[in-house]
């Protein structure tokens, strides 16, 4: 991502109608978010009667357009209505490639976001690198969904991480895949495969493991073998998973703390009685 500067334009020498053109701004910001355009939060500032944003972009092209969806267009009007024109975006980065590798090229997908992560959470199987959510073609009610879901997603990982009274309770949300945002997250991944015609695989945390028989665990979903025996145990690259279900299109890792054996029951199969 990179970050840029939007000028919005003059306040017409009517600082009592500010707060509107502000309102109109951030509502156009608000919709490109949802959009995967922008990522993260943005800075608004009058700086010399002209009001200016400071955000971050996908990539150059995210605020042309023909990204928009109906919202962003429809916010985008009311930014041109109250401003005389559209903003200026200017990135300010130094190091800004010339080319971008297509979506289209990705032989799989996997879904992933962490507490501090503000990116799309959609990445590519082959190399790791998330994908901007703009350039898939799926409905605008879809992107906003992926949107609210990532941002749940981070806000369970940063109460996991907190390691206060809902600790667990976060935790079991993160690592089984059939906690309500696990299920959410499968929902979307079915979605994105709908649309784009390529596999696309749910991750599954894993930090409690097993000392004894980690490697060799079912999936937690159908139970049938999903262990990858030609990984190593370590996570570097991260998309090099240790675990991988195409019938449930699931991937995890293997534990990273060993210590606490009734934890690592988490996310684990369950026979049904």
């Amino acid at each position: 991502m990179f970050l840029a500067r939007l000028t919005f334009g003059f306040d017409g020498d009517k600082p009592r109608g500010r707060d509107a053109l502000k309102d109109a701004a951030e509502w156009y910001l608000a919709a490109l978010l949802k959009n995967g355009q922008i990522y993260g939060e943005y800075l608004f500032a009058w700086c010399d009667a002209t009001l200016v944003a400071y955000t971050h972009v996908a990539r150059p092209d995210a605020l042309a357009a023909r990204h928009h969806s109906e919202w962003a267009r429809s916010a985008l009007d009311s930014v041109v209505e109250g401003f005389g024109q559209p903003p200026q975006c200017e990135i300010i980065d130094d190091d800004v490639p010339k080319r971008f590798p297509s979506w289209k090229r990705s032989t799989s997908f996997y879904l992933f976001t962490h507490a501090f992560d503000d990116v799309s959470p959609i990445c590519c199987g082959d190399t790791g690198r998330p994908i901007p959510l703009y350039l898939f073609p799926l409905p605008q009610q879809i992107r906003e969904d992926i949107y609210f879901w990532s941002r749940s997603y981070n806000y369970h990982d940063n109460i996991w991480l907190g390691s206060a009274a809902l600790e667990i309770p976060a935790y079991k949300q993160l690592a089984d895949p059939t906690s309500d945002l696990s299920v959410t997250g499968r929902r979307l991944c079915a979605g994105i495969e709908l649309a784009t015609k390529t596999p696309t695989y749910y991750f599954v945390h894993r930090y409690w493991g097993r000392t004894d028989g980690e490697a060799l665990r079912p999936c937690p979903v159908c139970g049938g073998k999903w262990h990858l025996s030609d990984t190593s145990t370590d996570r570097h690259p991260f998309h090099v998973f240790h675990f991988r279900c195409k019938r449930c299109r699931l991937v995890s890792h293997c534990g990273d703390s060993y210590d606490d054996q009734r934890h690592a029951r988490i996310g684990e199969f369950k026979k049904a009685k």
